[in-house]
């Protein structure tokens, strides 16, 4: 998905207008700057390059840039599903939304106020069960518009997807149950969701806990979340 921003003058999508492109000249300027450093400065900066482009590949948390009046101008393919469901942010038609009606116009004049430096902004839900944690910056050159990356509650990737249950060698039960409890459900929410005893999801966890060598919920909630989310 393109900018609608005055491409053709050097806009928000990085063209030029006439000559190479930025991201070449970006990358003429690099390798200028590589070959007039030490080995150790230019090994260095191949370094950063190669984390850049690893952050940009394989971190989930979803990335979306809007104007001020909350339209999506961009977002990442796996933003619209990650941002949904119980999530109290989510994009719907187009936009950016906030779920609790308190918090819709503090939000916007986050939006506003947001400057070249990373601000925080944590948004909760109606429910007060999930969160996301927002960092957002308008670069100097954009008029109007602020990049967002957003943390949610929830866990970013399946635990099956991402290999922890393969990791700690879940059965199937255990997968069930630990998905519900990553997605922040109470035993007994887990229990009626899964139309099972509140001891047999008891049971359950403490295997978990086992093959996680954790000791409290909490310790297992951060390894979940790390390993499906990081």
């Amino acid at each position: 998905m393109r900018f609608p921003y005055r491409e053709a003058e050097g806009g928000m999508d990085g063209s030029q207008g006439a000559g190479v492109p930025r991201a070449e000249n970006s990358r003429f300027r690099r390798f200028e700057m590589m070959a007039s450093r030490s080995p150790a400065e230019a090994m260095a900066d191949e370094c950063r390059v190669e984390f850049a482009a690893a952050f940009e590949a394989f971190d989930p948390r979803p990335k979306i840039v809007v104007d001020y009046d909350q339209c999506v101008l961009w977002c990442c393919d796996d933003a619209p599903r990650l941002l949904d469901g119980p999530m109290p942010l989510c994009i719907r038609k187009g936009k950016l939304i906030v779920d609790d009606d308190e918090l819709r116009s503090e939000f916007v004049e986050f939006l506003h106020n947001v400057g070249p430096d990373v601000q925080r902004k944590l948004i909760r839900g109606k429910a007060k069960r999930h969160w996301a944690v927002l960092r957002a910056w308008k670069p100097a050159h954009w008029d109007r518009a602020v990049c967002v990356l957003a943390s949610p509650s929830l866990p970013l990737r399946d635990i099956v997807a991402c290999g922890l249950a393969a990791e700690l060698k879940l059965t199937n039960a255990e997968i069930r149950v630990l998905k519900e409890f990553a997605e922040l459900n109470s035993p007994k929410q887990i229990a009626r969701d899964l139309g099972v005893s509140l001891s047999t999801v008891r049971s359950h966890l403490k295997q978990i806990h086992a093959k996680a060598s954790v000791t409290t919920s909490l310790q297992l909630l951060r390894l979940t979340h790390t390993f499906c989310s990081g």
